[in-house]
């Protein structure tokens, strides 16, 4: 790891307060600006922003004379944070000038949020105003044309209204100005030593004309530049495939009409727009069949909802040699679906029956209500082992893969699992925390906590207090399933007797045993010549409890080998089982799934004299591993797994992340601390000697990228650690390449 003086990263943005701050510092390049910036702050207020994608830990403004001043890392330094450069916090600057300005708008509850879209924190900013019925969204990152009319729909079935301005290098502003004439963009430069924010309009020629925020004004459209107000009303309903009335127009009153049943028109020629058939209704008048002309970038209306247009409308006059065609054209900038599907004030509309939802959707309601329970079910056993699981492993005990759910569909099903909320029930979406991050409550918390209901604007501390609160209720509120053991059935005709069955089963969990395996249910049943729809889930706790009893410290518990489909971790029958027993928790063993662990290595252990590779007998607990006897198990038996599954990894010629590595090892589902895994790592290539193959140098951060404890484990092996960040990087690949070679098919003996 470099040193302090060799630290040669230039940080330009901090953030001030705390690690979880979203008050952003720019430090300008020029050190006569330097003593100016620092008046009034010391070196202990600057921390690498989580918010920034930063590690969170401390920086220290430095002053040079010959080279840009900047912000440096304090040692050690394990950093994985890609965006240092001066429009790294612009995010942060846009998200704070918005919250200023709707303050002197007159909106007083205005709640901040920087989703994250995957790279980390900075791809958006979205600001939720009018007690959080309206939204405005700032696209900063890129993102493909059909990512973003997903975002929008997701949004649109919130309903809220939106109002989208788009960053420098978002690469949508031009399809906005296709659409609509004109887009609004944000963007940051550098004046005084200071960032401030402009607000940019787009016209069709590609001119961008620059003014602040304190020129704009808000409207039920969003937000009003001067170069907007004074802009001429475009023609966008010339050539629309029907002849217009000289323009006559009718406007409509916001949220007075609403529609239903909408079908794209055959006629798609209007500049700018598209049209569909639907069925519409003015409060207090009569339905007709109607067209609507739709900016090209809006979500296409949705023929099973009811939708209100609530902003800026008019009604135009059509002349048709057909009667049977529309007489009417809607042109409308957008429009909101209701969830439900009836309104009182449009008795007329009826939508489309909705079908049913593909199961390979995450938006159909039986799916989403599919995977809330599964959630559900999962955090209750999280909350039962005093632990916490990352979204990647929690969307694994589902069928659905997390690539299938956005983070939008992620806070939507969130807030389904945890409503309503109550006094002394606890929001088990606090368990939740996204893969490789340990600092605090990941950014969707508050997002899934103003949908509960908290107040709007909660600071980033107070959100940390109630995530911390909120898992202590989970964990002090959670209790072990207490279902019944059902009694002996009949026997299922076609199927052998219990007594054989039981024997059977016993036989092939033996077997497993001895390969140190685990086995789905459905397989075990196949082996024994049994259909799976023959047993009953009650049956297979009587079954699996015959074959381990009598319980005992010298009798393995074969049914621990039985694993659920899909994810790690005992099915959820297991704890059923260990009840009819006779296991009772204990202050060292106090979970279902620390038993697992525990009765899993000790079955190994029973049956560890094997033709070919005995196991060796699982380490006897030692000082060191606290943090692996509170998950069930020891550092010994952790290292034992994770050398099997980083050697099945050089096999495959892959490299993996530790939470891969942990699952495929089967290890405990619990947050290890980076120091645990460096330890635990060298204890995997301790064996091999000071030269020998690093299996540890397979392993990678979530994003692919080294894992910053790489030096730690080259000195806890006693070999040459105190090297510069490129020097690292070529001993890593030289021992991934070597890990390769000497695990590739043929190269083993």
């Amino acid at each position: 790891m470099p040193s302090y003086e060799d630290d040669t990263r230039k940080v330009q943005t901090a953030v001030t307060g705390r690690p979880g701050s979203d008050q952003p510092v720019f430090l300008p390049f020029d050190h006569d600006d330097f003593d100016g910036f620092m008046l009034g702050r010391s070196r202990d207020d600057f921390y690498c922003g989580i918010l920034l994608g930063g590690c969170g830990k401390k920086l220290t403004a430095k002053r040079y004379l010959h080279k840009k001043c900047h912000f440096a890392h304090r040692p050690p330094v394990h950093c994985r944070r890609t965006r240092t450069g001066e429009d790294s916090a612009d995010h942060l600057y846009i998200g704070q000038a918005l919250r200023h300005w709707l303050h002197r708008q007159g909106h007083q509850k205005v709640n901040v949020s920087y989703p994250d879209l995957g790279p980390g924190p900075g791809g958006a900013v979205e600001v939720r105003f009018g007690s959080g019925t309206r939204l405005v969204r700032v696209q900063m990152d890129r993102m493909s044309l059909n990512e973003w009319e997903a975002i929008r729909t997701q949004l649109a079935d919130g309903n809220v209204r939106v109002h989208w301005v788009y960053g420098p290098n978002s690469g949508l502003a031009h399809n906005a100005v296709q659409a609509e004439g004109r887009a609004l963009r944000f963007t940051c430069r550098t004046e005084g030593g200071r960032r401030k924010v402009y607000v940019g309009t787009q016209h069709p020629d590609h001119t961008v004309e620059l003014t602040t925020l304190d020129e704009c004004h808000l409207t039920d459209d969003g937000i009003i530049t001067p170069h907007v107000t004074r802009e001429p009303p475009t023609d966008t309903t010339a050539d629309a495939g029907t002849d217009t009335a000289a323009r006559l127009a009718f406007p409509i009153v916001p949220g007075r009409l609403a529609f239903t049943a909408a079908s794209p028109a055959e006629e798609q020629n209007i500049t700018g727009r598209r049209l569909y058939h639907a069925d519409v209704q003015p409060s207090g008048s009569a339905m007709n069949r109607m067209r609507i002309a739709l900016p090209l970038h809006a979500v296409p209306p949705s023929p099973y909802r009811l939708n209100v247009i609530e902003s800026t409308a008019q009604l135009i006059p059509l002349t048709a040699s057909d009667t049977a065609e529309p007489s009417w054209l809607i042109e409308a900038v957008g429009f909101t679906p209701l969830p439900a599907g009836s309104d009182p004030r449009w008795p007329d509309l009826r939508p489309t029956p909705e079908p049913p939802a593909p199961s390979a959707s995450v938006t159909g309601i039986h799916v989403r209500a599919a995977l809330v329970e599964r959630f559900r079910e999962e955090l209750g056993a999280v909350a039962l082992s005093h632990g916490l699981i990352d979204w990647e492993t929690l969307v694994g005990t589902t069928d659905v893969a997390p690539s299938d759910i956005t983070p939008a569909d992620r806070v939507r099903l969130l807030i389904e699992m945890d409503h309503p909320r109550a006094d002394g029930k606890p929001v088990l979406s606090s368990l939740v925390v996204l893969t490789g991050d340990a600092s605090g409550p990941p950014p969707f918390f508050t997002e899934v906590l103003a949908g509960l209901g908290w107040k709007a604007g909660l600071s980033a501390a107070r959100v940390a207090d109630i995530w911390v609160r909120e898992q202590r209720t989970a964990y002090t509120t959670a209790r072990p399933s207490t279902l019944p053991v059902a009694t002996a059935s009949s026997t299922t005709a076609g199927r052998p007797s219990d007594e054989e069955l039981v024997a059977c089963l016993k036989k092939q969990l033996e077997g497993v045993a001895r390969q140190r395996g685990l086995i789905r249910w459905v397989t075990l049943l196949r082996k024994a010549d049994v259909p799976a729809s023959a047993v009953s889930a009650d049956d297979r706790v009587r079954l699996l409890a015959a074959v381990d009893r009598p319980y005992g410290p010298g009798r393995p518990v074969l049914s621990c080998l039985v694993k659920q489909k899909g994810a790690p971790g005992p099915p959820r029958e297991f704890d059923r089982v260990l009840t009819s027993i006779g296991w009772r928790p204990t202050a060292a063993v106090p979970t279902t799934e620390a038993a697992w662990r525990v009765e899993r290595d000790r079955t190994y252990a029973h049956f560890r004299s094997r033709p070919i590779g005995a196991a060796p007998k699982p380490a006897a607990a030692s000082s060191d591993d606290g943090v692996w006897l509170r998950l069930g198990t020891t550092r010994g038996s952790a290292a034992h797994a994770l050398r099997h599954a980083l050697i099945a990894a050089a096999r495959r010629q892959v490299c993996v992340s530790w939470e891969t590595l942990a699952r495929e090892a089967h290890l405990p589902a619990g947050r290890v601390p980076e120091g645990e895994r460096t330890a635990v790592l060298v204890a995997v290539d301790r064996p091999s000697g000071p030269h020998g193959v690093m299996l540890s140098s397979l392993l990678i951060s979530a994003n692919r990228t080294p894992v910053p404890y790489f030096a730690d484990i080259l000195r806890g092996l006693g070999r040459p650690h105190d090297l510069r960040p490129i020097e690292l990087g070529r001993l890593r690949k030289v021992e991934q390449a070597r890990a390769f070679a000497a695990h590739q098919e043929g190269a083993e003996s």
